[in-house]
């Protein structure tokens, strides 16, 4: 009979280290460590616990780590075998990263050959690192193209269509956001990678020459008065007043949007007031791509005392990824699944629907080399649409050329 009960450690920063107890005896029941940052043991902690009661054989403890530095305490723990079997809730872009820092192991052999099939498409290849898979996918996140049905009541198909003062990208004044640019971006056909024949993103920067080129002159030519000003706090006002027609943004504003806001009018009202569209087509008519998020569950390299559990581990992640359980997620917790089954029976929901028909991604790279590209791309890209460049195409160029140099550096 089973003994432990899963224990869900809410860690303060001097306690991070602190070492867990259970009840049953090793010999009875074999342990499994499971980092996450808050939100997502908020999210996954009731389906793991409906797990570890029916696993008699395994007492599962969640510890809480900060989201924004839990890959940097993972790189320190490991070494010591002081890491968990598994790192929840990790956005996939870490991928890369965390394998160089060898904190990560393959799990290919612990997928069966059709597995990719339960899926949507590129969520598991997300997890995917220099032909190994790391982890599998809980649920996924991308922008769309929002409309405001009052002020706009056709989708918008063209994005010659939109005018001046209608659209709304939250972007910084010092290193823009090429996640939320990379749709228009991408209307040029001007990848921030290529891709290799297997579909995977290679490291060499392929939003170079003349598409590149051509971007980066209309980004210019449209500049602050067709995206509106960096920074702007009244954003999310504009969109429910009507000010702006069109935000592009994603699932993370719906509450912000369908409640309303202080000093705004009431909330919309989804397929009423308010419709999540896909892009409209560039200005030759080519069909945009967003960056497909996901976050998921990956297998560490060494759990505590130097050996991962890679037997429990692997049943647990399997039955996080499962249909019913990411069906769970969505229903409670709003999550889109990535799981393709547990999708369609969540587009009952208007919003989820929304984003999913909205969808034209290819899963964001998890190379290290993002790290690098972020910055670099964006300091470049918030200078020409603010006018800082009179020659937009010339400093594309060197920006692509500096990023270039830069992840050969990482090699």
């Amino acid at each position: 009979m089973k003994l432990g009960k899963i224990a869900a450690v809410i860690a303060s920063a001097a306690l991070l280290t602190t070492t867990l107890t259970v009840a049953s005896p090793a010999s009875a029941v074999q342990n499994l460590v499971v980092w996450a940052d808050k939100g997502t043991i908020d999210t996954i902690k009731t389906r793991v616990q409906a797990w570890d009661t029916a696993n008699a054989d395994y007492t599962v403890a969640l510890v809480q780590k900060d989201f924004s530095t839990v890959r940097d305490a993972l790189k320190v723990a490991v070494p010591k075998g002081q890491g968990p079997d598994i790192l929840a809730g990790a956005a996939h872009d870490w991928v890369g990263n965390l394998v160089k820092a060898n904190v990560l192991l393959p799990i290919d052999a612990q997928l069966p050959a059709n597995f990719k099939d339960d899926f949507i498409n590129g969520a598991l290849q997300a997890m995917k690192y220099n032909g190994h898979y790391y982890g599998v996918p809980g649920w996924t996140e991308n922008i769309a193209f929002l409309r405001n049905v009052k002020v706009a009541k056709t989708k918008v198909t063209s994005i010659n269509q939109v005018k001046n003062g209608e659209i709304g990208i939250n972007y910084s004044a010092t290193t823009s956001d090429p996640y939320h640019f990379y749709p228009f971006q991408t209307m040029f056909d001007a990848p921030v990678f290529t891709m290799d024949s297997g579909g995977d993103w290679t490291e060499t920067v392929g939003m170079g020459g003349t598409k590149g080129a051509n971007f980066a002159k209309w980004l210019k030519t449209k500049g602050t008065a067709f995206f509106g000003k960096p920074a702007d706090a009244k954003i999310l006002c504009n969109f429910l007043n009507g000010k702006i027609k069109y935000w592009v943004t994603g699932a993370w504003n719906i509450n912000a949007i369908e409640s309303g806001a202080s000093g705004c009018k009431k909330g919309l009202v989804i397929n009423s007031t308010y419709s999540i569209d896909s892009f409209p087509k560039g200005p030759t008519g080519i069909t945009p791509k967003q960056f497909l998020g996901i976050r998921g569950y990956l297998m560490v390299a060494s759990g505590p005392n130097n050996t991962t559990n890679v037997a429990g581990a692997t049943l647990l992640m399997r039955y996080m990824s499962s249909e019913a359980t990411q069906y769970s997620l969505y229903d409670n917790f709003n999550k889109t699944p990535a799981n393709k089954a547990a999708l369609a029976r969540a587009k009952d929901n208007p919003v989820i629907k929304g984003f999913a028909d909205a969808a034209n991604t290819v899963p964001m790279p998890n190379s290290p080399a993002m790290d690098a590209a972020w910055v670099i791309w964006g300091k470049a890209q918030t200078r020409i649409i603010q006018g800082k460049e009179a020659k937009p195409d010339k400093a594309w160029d060197t920006m692509t050329k500096a990023l270039q140099a830069a992840i050969n550096k990482l090699n």
